[in-house]
């Protein structure tokens, strides 16, 4: 149900320097407009392709919205390309988007997953900084290097979210870099807190549960707790909601969604961060100056390349 916001998204992606070869839109069982607006794109564009998911009963929000990639994911079919791109339909893009992030990939072959960082745009109209982590890309913003994505057998879908960074750490685990790019902005047109979970202490207690699930190290999550108390909203109390999912998904026994190599694996990054006071070790470290432009070779394959 994005109606509001769906063509502003579309617009935003005719709009981009670097357009797909091929977008496939998945419908995850609208039942407002949002069908009959991509449906007047599909006729105007034949590289934009609509599919329709109907949502399955008792399915959790998180892994609903994998399923729907993974069946955008099959109706690329046999098309070549090298890059993949997610976008959820609230966001609008700046035109030179994916030229930004695909240059970037270009320049670096370690480099498997790449985004920029996005803003809130709030009810008042205003834009607000999103705390974001540079070794982290949004899911709704996200490129992958096509190799990269079946390495890592795209997303795991998460009954309580986190998906991306699940991702991101496979990634890093397999040997690939992982980056998301702060100077590169979009605007996020529904804000954390007025989707499809309005009480913003739910979601921070959803999220301490995500981070349990995650096989965040204890030590790791107080840290990281304590700072969201005083950077993001609710202040104080959203922290402590995080702290409170937490310790009730540790109460709770229920089995995680990841391997224990992987759990090993992130707490062990977690705890250099830590002794590291949070600095990027020199192997997964991405240049953050790429003020060169792509060559007009280089950006003709890209019309070719990105889906």
């Amino acid at each position: 149900n994005e109606a509001r916001f769906i063509g502003m998204t579309i617009e935003s992606v005719l709009t981009q320097t670097v357009k797909p070869l091929k977008w496939v839109i998945v419908d995850d069982g609208s039942t407002d407009e949002t069908p009959s607006i991509i449906q007047q794109y599909v006729a105007r564009c034949p590289w934009i392709h609509y599919v329709r998911r109907e949502k399955v009963a008792g399915q959790h929000y998180f892994a609903s919205n994998v399923f729907g990639i993974q069946e955008g994911y099959r109706g690329l079919g046999n098309l070549p390309y090298d890059f993949l791109a997610i976008l959820d339909a609230d966001i609008s893009l700046p035109p030179n988007y994916y030229k930004q992030i695909l240059s970037r990939l270009c320049a670096d072959e370690k480099l498997g997953v790449a985004s920029g960082v996005y803003v809130d745009r709030l009810p008042d109209g205003n834009l607000r900084k999103v705390l974001n982590d540079r070794r982290s890309t949004p899911k709704s913003i996200t490129v992958f290097r096509r190799s990269c994505y079946e390495d890592i057998g795209g997303f795991v879908p998460m009954k309580y979210g986190g998906e991306d960074t699940v991702a991101c750490f496979i990634a890093r685990m397999k040997g690939w870099k992982t980056w998301s790019y702060p100077d590169v902005e979009v605007i996020h047109n529904k804000p954390i807190g007025t989707g499809h979970a309005s009480n913003l202490l739910k979601i921070r207690y959803r999220q301490g549960r995500g981070e349990w699930f995650l096989g965040t190290h204890p030590a790791f999550f107080l840290l990281k707790s304590l700072r969201r108390c005083v950077k993001e909203p609710p202040f104080l109390f959203g922290g402590m909601a995080r702290m409170m999912g937490y310790f009730f998904g540790i109460l709770s026994r229920e089995p995680r969604q990841i391997s224990e190599d992987l759990v090993r694996f992130i707490r062990r990054e977690q705890c250099h961060r830590i002794l590291g006071f949070n600095s990027i070790p020199k192997e997964i470290a991405v240049k953050a100056d790429h003020s060169h432009s792509l060559l007009p070779s280089q950006e003709g394959q890209l019309h070719s390349k990105i889906q």
